[in-house]
């Protein structure tokens, strides 16, 4: 069996069949596979925004200090592989050669003999990361969620040691609710009985929504926010300094890896999450510095040239596209010219991010093309609203054109942003160096 061709012949988010919530068809593919969950020190995540980076974060710091640790993220970069990591590295092809017709057979099981709808891909990519977690005796696993919670297939963790909330904000309204609270309690649903649960969230209606889920459910619940009285970045396209200073005055600074100023509570949550597990999990302040200037994280304000320079920012939706023009904003003065290469997937709330960069309209130079996604807005469509929004803009068939075009025309002083999903970064970095731009 192609274990490649098999998972591309799966329904993906946003076509037919591609979203599936619930438990049931995960529990019982696990069943089948032997439960293979069941003994997983796991760190569960969900969120908005940050999740990827604070569990990158999370994974990092714990193999610094020498343990072995799984990471599952989502979606991937380069690569399916990257899915599944262990100790940074992705799982291997022929691993996953090996274990993927398990998992088909388990999911082909459950569907014929139990009568359950056929899985989805996240469903099925997530019995295949818990089964190699498996076959690893792993010290730790992060885990991250795909959508939601509540009903997300990571979800089928029954007990881990700690539940981390990063941000809320209004994104997949039709699938998690039209509301901060909605979206809240969908998040919320990963809080487990007496497990410790850590967040980030500040919104004071979704703050009620998990303080209520915690109280039910006995989770001792840390807010970031009243663990630190400040936590400050020092933040620019060359590098970036986070200040911390804990309730009872001790500061700590630490140099990031990961650029924007957005990582500075990304990076805190994480550190928060090692103290809270710091009994069963030791690691030391050297550890922690040293992981903290080698995290590599593609795709997440990512600097892959520097004349010109350009940054790669996978920001899809209202909340990222804000905290990009938070960066963005003070650095612009630094070039002679800013390009920005920008494609988006239809799901995404165009007319919010729209108003979020419009401080950027006599600025930048706007590019708008179509990605290689079947769920992407197409190019007449950006253009129109660019038009109607007052945006000055040029227009391509496709990501490879504008990437070309932005690459002869610019300057070593200019800067160069790409945004709008994973597909439009991937796309554009892969362009950028094929022209020799890096």
């Amino acid at each position: 069996m192609d274990h490649y061709h098999y998972l591309n012949s799966l329904p993906l988010f946003g076509s037919q069949g591609g979203y599936k919530p619930g438990l049931s068809r995960i529990a019982k593919i696990l069943f089948y596979l032997g439960n293979p969950e069941q003994n997983l020190k796991v760190i569960h995540l969900a969120g908005t925004n940050g999740k990827g980076s604070t569990a990158a974060t999370l994974a990092n710091i714990y193999q610094s200090a020498g343990y072995k640790v799984g990471l599952y993220t989502s979606p991937h970069f380069f690569n399916f592989n990257e899915r599944i990591k262990l100790n940074g590295k992705a799982v291997t092809s022929s691993e996953l050669k090996e274990l993927l017709p398990q998992v088909k057979a388990a999911a082909l099981k459950a569907h014929q003999a139990d009568g359950l709808a056929a899985a989805s891909f996240f469903e099925i990519v997530t019995a295949l990361a818990l089964l190699v977690f498996k076959h690893h005796d792993l010290d730790l696993v992060v885990l991250e969620t795909g959508l939601g919670g509540r009903l997300d297939a990571t979800n089928i963790i029954k007990n881990p040691l700690l539940s981390i909330i990063t941000t809320i904000s209004l994104e997949h309204t039709a699938i998690l609710g039209d509301s901060i609270a909605q979206v809240a309690s969908e998040k919320a649903g990963i809080i487990k009985y007496n497990v410790p649960v850590l967040t980030a969230v500040t919104q004071k209606a979704a703050l009620e929504v998990i303080k209520r889920k915690a109280a039910l459910e006995k989770a001792n619940l840390i807010i970031l926010d009243q663990e630190y009285k400040e936590i400050v970045s020092d933040s620019s396209f060359e590098d970036n300094l986070l200040y911390l200073t804990k309730q009872n005055d001790q500061k700590y600074c630490y140099k990031l890896s990961l650029l924007g100023r957005h990582q500075a509570r990304n990076t805190a949550l994480a550190l928060r999450a090692v103290q809270e597990l710091n009994q069963k999990y030791p690691v030391r302040e050297d550890q922690i510095s040293d992981a903290l200037t080698k995290i590599y994280w593609p795709g997440r304000m990512q600097k892959i040239s520097d004349r010109p320079t350009v940054i790669l920012d996978a920001a899809h939706n209202p909340a990222a596209f804000q905290e990009l023009v938070n960066n963005l904003t003070p650095e612009l003065a630094k070039f002679k010219r800013t390009h920005f290469i920008f494609s988006i997937l239809r799901d995404k709330n165009l007319t919010d991010i729209l108003e979020i960069i419009a401080p950027l309209k006599n600025k930048v130079k706007f590019h708008l093309a179509e990605n290689l996604s079947f769920r992407t807005v197409k190019t007449e469509v950006l253009s129109s609203a660019f038009a109607e929004n007052g945006f000055s803009y040029r227009s391509y068939q496709n990501l490879s054109q504008a990437a070309a075009v932005v690459a002869k025309e610019s300057q070593k002083e200019d800067l160069i942003i790409a945004a709008g999903s994973f597909n439009t970064v991937f796309e554009v970095g892969i362009n950028f160096f094929e022209n020799n731009i890096s």
